[in-house]
């Protein structure tokens, strides 16, 4: 038997992940289980040219699903199901997105074909630009990227990471020449900013509120994927508090 699996890396998934030997406390704090979504062969039979319908049939039949460790993956028909209704029940479940798939594809090992179409949810959020980074090559004259912060409930300056894509030239450019104006020889963050950031970044005073989309909060509350949109100028950078904050710890 032959399936199909997809892991989805999420924080939680961090904490087990390279852990060959795991305690009986970790393996009970964070479980780990298996998600099947497909199934490309039973015993001798090969069904990587049956339609995907038909494979998704034969897993059904297989009877695996415990409802704890091994889990397959439900399926909806949009002909029943609208999409906006399925990608707002994903966002509502924390994930990151939808898998649509033609019922009549095949399976293409090792590769995503354009049969199976994948649409990401992003959020957004407004954040304090305190920093830059060096950039290198094409941005070696303008900056490689933007260190980012928000304020806590309590109202300290918390770095919540940083944004190197999303920029256009125009707006690298013009973004480069404000920080000069502002440049401070001190970090403003109240928390001590992460290493690797605090090792080449210059600060700035926190004044500009960057627009930024991104996937979901890191375990240790930093933005995942962000992608820059703009500045906000609708915005004072005291208005700016921890996207997601009861998700942070």
């Amino acid at each position: 038997m032959h399936i199909a699996v997809r892991l989805t890396v999420d924080r939680e998934l961090q904490r087990r992940m390279h852990v060959q030997r795991p305690t009986p406390a970790l393996i009970d704090m964070v479980r780990v289980g298996i998600m099947l979504f497909d199934l490309v062969g039973v015993d001798d039979q090969v069904l990587l040219e049956d339609p995907c319908r038909t494979r998704r049939a034969e897993l059904a039949d297989l009877t695996l699903d415990d409802g704890e460790r091994v889990r397959v993956l439900p399926m909806w028909s949009l002909a029943e199901t609208g999409a906006e209704e399925l990608l707002r029940a994903a966002a509502d479940s924390g994930m990151d997105g939808i898998v649509c798939k033609r019922g009549d594809s095949v399976y293409e090992p090792g590769r995503r074909s354009s049969a199976w179409p994948k649409v990401v949810l992003r959020l957004t959020t407004e954040a304090v630009i305190v920093g830059a980074v060096p950039g290198n090559g094409a941005n070696a004259t303008t900056f490689g990227g933007l260190v980012l912060a928000a304020h806590t409930s309590d109202g300290r300056l918390r770095c919540i990471g940083g944004v190197g894509t999303g920029f256009t030239a125009a707006s690298r450019s013009s973004i480069r020449a404000a920080p000069d104006t502002v440049r401070r020889e001190a970090s403003p963050l109240d928390d001590s900013p992460p290493a690797p950031v605090a090792r080449t970044v210059w600060w700035v005073e926190p004044v500009f509120v960057a627009d930024i989309e991104y996937c979901e909060i890191s375990g240790d509350g930093l933005l995942r994927h962000p992608s820059f949109r703009g500045i906000r100028t609708d915005k004072t950078p005291d208005e700016v508090g921890l996207p997601y904050a009861s998700e942070i710890r």
